[in-house]
């Protein structure tokens, strides 16, 4: 680098009263396999931090410089910090079955206090954030639970509390340290790609803000560099609650549209109407009421009437057929079962009269069956048993009583096929009248459910009319309501435009900042400047004639700049957010070798602008930093992919 290449500009720190060193900073970071072994421990210091991973260029081992350790340890720092997870998903079961007691501890000062925040690797212990001076003091504690089990509500309510009410809706107040977090601590994923790239679905953080939109990140960074009023607030919420209105309006009008283009013709079609008249004309959808109610009276004129039962007489006639079939069903049935026991009566009944006839035929006398005497006797003298007297005429008269009973027997016996037959040519007769009369029923319930079917057709051509014109209706009044809300929206970002002007104070403060650093740090005719506007927070860097640096380079640096300019606005008291930065391999993301090296060197001079410097900013790198930076005590921690002892965990987890 040549040293006439660069043209500094001083950049002076404007410290609130009393104020001595970063508000907020990370003391210490120690890893631990169990509570009795230590496999890491890591001091770090107000002002710059440098974890060093030498490529191959400069470790002499040939050892990759990636896998060293260097993301993880940024990640835990992000987690000691209230993230929520410490590595993405594919690496995260590794160490948790390797370290499954593990955990790392992190001294966090804030304000002058010390907080002791750890946190588990494995899965059998708790998060925990407490007041303390070493991490060791609370491992007596460590299997307790603490409320807040981490230390983001309480960096949160230092820095946040004036404006975390005030994020739009699709944001939690309490989540806005964690959006906040990861502003100030990328994903080394994202590569510096962009201003309001902060979190990459790939490193698995968790992190809120990794599903936010670009206008609600936004709104974060300006509430805390002071650069958002209320008043804007209100506005924006307010339009975005008219914009959803003006979407779903949208959307329904589309849907008008369809159902106008395709259901207009199916009513011309139904209602005989011509197909070239304007539907969104009110005349034309009357016209189409008064179509459908005119086809409904045609219907309506005949003597149906919708929903009647068939005729109460074919009822009545079908059920006094089937009541007489059914008695002589009956009948029939009882006749059936007299013809077949009248043989049996019959022989009974002559054998009776055979018995008493043939005393009479034949002149024997015979005796009493009872007591052997002979009847002649019995007649003389009477009989010495029985109480009553023989009387043979009475005997006389049941035998002719017999023989009258047989004849009447064999005569119905004879008659009775005859009355049978009679009573089923009956129900024959019956079956077909009830037949007819179905048939009858039959052919009075297609018709009523043809005229039913026309007389709903008709009623349903009406309420489709009529629905029709409601539908149209309602449209104009969308329509109406779409151009409303597109006035209100305007008037609010105009309102927000003028808000946004007066917020350029605070815009100027960073925009200055910006430029310092632009000027600082990049070739002598390139200058920055700052833009806010309706769609974004806009750092940028004018090259000079004859600069020879790649857009990607930078684009990197930007956002490089950027971060630290808020950094240094933080430790003016400028912006509500910690003085602190985390910046992962920043050189891998495209940054310009002699714009890189002049960095550390840089941010190394800024700690002599106060007696204790008021930031904290830790940046990895496996490119080497300059010769100054290296030889500095901000030169922290030395990590290597090989062997594994030189890794950050001291072990290999593959």
């Amino acid at each position: 680098m040549q040293p006439d290449f660069f043209q500094p500009e001083e950049i002076e720190f404007t410290l609130p009263e009393g104020q001595q060193g970063p508000r907020l900073w990370v003391r210490r970071v120690a890893l631990w396999q169990d509570a009795t072994t230590l496999l890491r421990d890591i001091s770090l210091r107000p002002g710059v931090n440098i974890i060093w991973s030498p490529d191959l260029s400069t470790n002499g081992k040939g050892a990759t410089p990636h896998g060293s350790g260097k993301s993880t340890f940024c990640r835990l720092i992000r987690y000691c910090l209230g993230e929520r997870h410490f590595s993405n998903e594919d690496q995260r079961p590794l160490m948790q079955h390797k370290l499954p007691d593990g955990f790392v501890g992190a001294e966090i000062m804030i304000d002058g206090d010390c907080w002791v925040v750890t946190r588990p690797i494995g899965m059998n212990l708790p998060s925990r954030a407490v007041r303390a001076d070493r991490i060791e003091d609370t491992f007596d504690q460590l299997l307790v639970d603490t409320d807040p089990p981490t230390i983001a509500p309480v960096i949160s309510d230092r820095f946040c509390a004036g404006y975390r009410e005030q994020v739009p809706d699709n944001l939690r107040a309490h989540q806005v340290w964690d959006v906040l977090l990861a502003w100030l601590a990328r994903d080394q994923e994202c590569r510096l790609n962009d201003v309001f790239d902060w979190r990459s679905k790939r490193s698995g953080s968790g992190s809120s803000a990794q599903e936010l939109s670009l206008e609600t990140k936004l709104t974060v960074v300006r509430l805390a560099i002071g650069a958002l009023s209320v008043a804007e607030v209100s506005a924006s919420a307010q339009a975005r609650t008219l914009s959803n209105e003006r979407d779903r309006l949208r959307q329904k009008l589309g849907h008008l549209d369809w159902f106008q283009r395709q259901r207009f013709d199916e009513l011309c079609e139904s209602l005989s109407y011509p197909k070239d008249r304007d539907p969104s004309d009110e005349i034309v959808r009357k016209e189409l009421i008064d179509r459908a109610n005119e086809e409904l009276a045609k219907v309506a004129g005949t003597d149906h009437i919708k929903g009647r039962t068939p005729s109460a007489d074919q009822q009545g006639k079908r059920q006094a057929l089937q009541t007489e079939r059914n008695n002589i069903v009956e009948k029939r049935a009882d006749l059936k079962a007299l013809l077949k026991g009248l043989p049996n009566e019959i022989a009974a009944a002559r054998t009776e009269q055979g018995t008493e006839q043939a005393r009479f035929e034949t002149g024997v006398v015979v005796r009493c069956t009872i007591c052997h005497v002979k009847i002649d006797e019995v007649k003389a003298n009477g009989c010495g048993i029985s109480l009553e007297r023989c009387n043979l005429d009475e005997v006389r008269t049941r035998i002719d009583r017999a023989e009258q009973r047989v004849a009447d027997m064999e005569l119905q016996k004879s008659a009775l096929p005859g009355e049978i037959s009679k009573l089923d040519a009956e129900i024959a007769d019956l079956d077909r009248e009830i037949a007819a009369v179905d048939e009858a029923f039959a052919k009075l319930e297609r018709q009523l459910s043809y005229e039913d079917k026309k007389h709903m057709s008709a009623r349903e051509l009406v309420r489709e009319a009529n629905w029709f014109d409601r539908q149209l209706s309602e449209r104009a009044a969308a329509s109406a309501r779409v151009e409303a809300i597109e006035s209100q929206i305007d008037g609010l970002r105009e309102s927000m435009r003028l808000e946004r002007e007066r917020a350029a104070a605070a815009i100027g403060d960073l925009e200055t900042i910006f430029q310092q650093l632009v000027a600082s740090l990049m070739p002598r005719g390139c200058s920055g400047k700052m833009k806010l506007d309706g769609n974004g927070l806009h750092p940028e860097i004018l090259l000079g004639r004859g600069v020879g640096l790649s857009t990607a380079a930078v684009e990197s640096f930007k956002i490089v700049a950027f971060d630290l300019a808020a950094m240094i606005l933080s430790v003016n008291g400028k912006a509500s957010m910690p003085p602190f930065l985390i910046h992962d391999s920043p050189r891998e993301a495209d940054l310009d070798a002699d714009i890189y090296s002049n960095l550390f060197d840089f941010v190394l001079s800024l700690e002599e602008k106060a007696s204790t410097p008021p930031f904290q900013y830790i940046v990895t790198t496996t490119t080497a930093p300059s010769q100054q930076a290296r030889a500095h005590e901000a030169m922290r921690l030395q990590l290597s992919s090989t062997p594994p002892e030189a890794r950050l965990f001291a072990m290999d987890f593959g």
